[in-house]
């Protein structure tokens, strides 16, 4: 797969997690905060153990060889879904993805940069720092009345 066709599903499924808030939203006006981050995960978890049955890919007995912090992708995962549960009533989805997005990306400039979690190291390069940088100053003009408008 080209570099370029592994941005298009990067895009493709950003644009489908704009829509994970609101879904969750609406199901925790039915259930409650927890419990929709609860279901949302119980769903996923269903479709992986689907589809791993079905594909048999992999190993899962593997996983007592793995490291602790191998297995912290789930809990990052439960604390960001009841976390735009929280963000997306308040600031709105486009101010939540935003927010979550400059946080991600500059994170991810950090991991590339020093190779952390196993990561090959990259350079820091103008390019990226840039980027970055705009991401913030959108984060800031997109939220910039966020307080006022509620």
């Amino acid at each position: 797969m080209s570099p370029w066709m592994v941005v298009v599903m990067m895009v493709v499924s950003g644009g489908v997690m704009a829509f994970q808030a609101p879904i969750n939203h609406a199901l925790k006006t039915q259930v409650g905060i927890f419990e929709s981050s609860l279901i949302s995960f119980s769903v996923g978890t269903l479709a992986l153990i689907l589809i791993v049955a079905l594909t048999r890919a992999g190993n899962l007995g593997n996983v007592r060889n793995a490291s602790w912090w191998h297995l912290l992708g789930g809990l990052i995962g439960a604390l960001f879904v009841t976390a735009t549960l929280l963000a997306a009533p308040k600031i709105g989805v486009t101010g939540m993805m935003v927010a979550g997005l400059s946080g991600s990306m500059a994170m991810a400039l950090a991991i590339d940069r020093f190779g952390w979690v196993g990561m090959p190291a990259k350079p820091l390069d103008l390019h990226r720092v840039a980027g970055v940088v705009l991401l913030a100053a959108a984060m800031i003009l997109i939220n910039w009345n966020t307080g006022k408008r509620a």
